[in-house]
């Protein structure tokens, strides 16, 4: 299994071309949030070693005051890098496992500094207040693999398709051809993708695409990260996929960091009924790594890619292919 680390070549302060102002900038910022109601405690504390050492700012975070409002302005003056700051506040306001009112207020201040509207500041007040709806409706609203789902059925299957998809709502659909297809990568070479696909289904007891229960086709992409960049099916590997899908997908994909906040920092029920919430998984430091590998990412795996012909290959193969090695 991929064990993420800190001191990866690939830095947060590299992929994001920050310099060192701005780096000690996002820093100082993080950490007035994280103080917000005092002197850090475990998890902020670890999450700011964590952006310390990826900034490039050595690795004692102590040595950095906290930001002001204006300095954050100032470091940061286009509207599109500031929105992107503010929204990044978000993880250390719920890095405690609650979003208190001084962390709210406090990510309020820097946003009301640099003239920072966003969606996601309204969904900050509502994780505070653990509102599960409203939430849920942002979440839904802003989703990039939702919309691509829906998109990619449309496009290649008209109403055929939307038929379909209804079908597997209501847990009709059956596709007993497809089934079996899934079933026979059990004769694959063991170490080979498919092979680890099919253990992990029957381990977990999953139904396959085309049985009953079973995701669609074009949503199996999640379980396939899963198995291809060795994150556990438990709510820290859930976190660490979110990480690598912010990494690469098109849109809000910041949608997938805030749902592991919400589901598996802060424990509210805001994903289907099949994922159980959890408290206090989010691991900065995993969630980094996954981020920085989805950016290397070659190949738009939410998309209409052939990962058929990916399933007799090693997974370290598979890797190589993807640009993830």
């Amino acid at each position: 299994m991929h064990e993420p680390t800190i001191d990866d070549p690939h830095t947060l302060a590299r992929a994001l071309a920050l310099d060192p102002c701005q780096a000690r900038a996002i820093l100082g910022a993080a950490r007035a949030v994280v103080e917000a109601d005092g002197p850090a405690r475990d998890r902020g504390a670890h999450l700011l070693t964590v952006a310390s050492a990826t900034l490039e700012l050595g690795d004692d975070w102590r040595a950095h005051p906290p930001a002001t409002p204006a300095g954050l302005a100032a470091a940061f003056p286009t509207p599109r890098a500031r929105q992107r700051v503010v929204e990044a506040l978000l993880i250390p306001a719920c890095i405690e496992t609650e979003v208190s009112a001084a962390a709210l207020a406090t990510v309020r201040s820097f946003a009301a500094e640099l003239g920072v509207r966003s969606h996601w500041l309204t969904t900050l007040g509502a994780l505070h207040r653990r509102r599960v709806f409203a939430v849920q409706r942002q979440l839904f609203r802003r989703s990039p693999d939702g919309r691509r789902v829906l998109a990619r059925t449309w496009a290649e299957e008209g109403l055929r398709g939307v038929g379909r998809a209804l079908l597997f709502v209501l847990g009709l659909h059956r596709d007993r051809a497809l089934a079996g297809r899934f079933r026979g990568l059990a004769r694959l070479p063991v170490g080979s993708l498919g092979h680890s696909v099919f253990t992990e289904f029957t381990t977990r007891d999953l139904a396959f695409p085309g049985e009953r229960g079973g995701l669609p086709e074009r949503m199996l992409h999640h379980d396939l990260m899963h198995v291809i960049n060795g994150y556990p099916p438990d709510p820290a590997g859930e976190c660490e996929l979110a990480g690598f899908y912010a990494g690469f997908a098109d849109g809000d994909a910041f949608t997938f960091i805030v749902t592991a906040l919400a589901t598996f920092q802060l424990a509210l029920p805001v994903s289907p009924a099949i994922v159980t919430p959890a408290r206090g998984a989010f691991d900065p430091a995993r969630v980094l790594a996954g981020y920085l590998r989805g950016r290397r990412l070659q190949v738009d795996v939410m998309g209409a890619w052939d990962y058929w012909a990916l399933m007799p290959l090693p997974i370290a193969a598979v890797r190589e292919q993807l640009g993830i090695a």
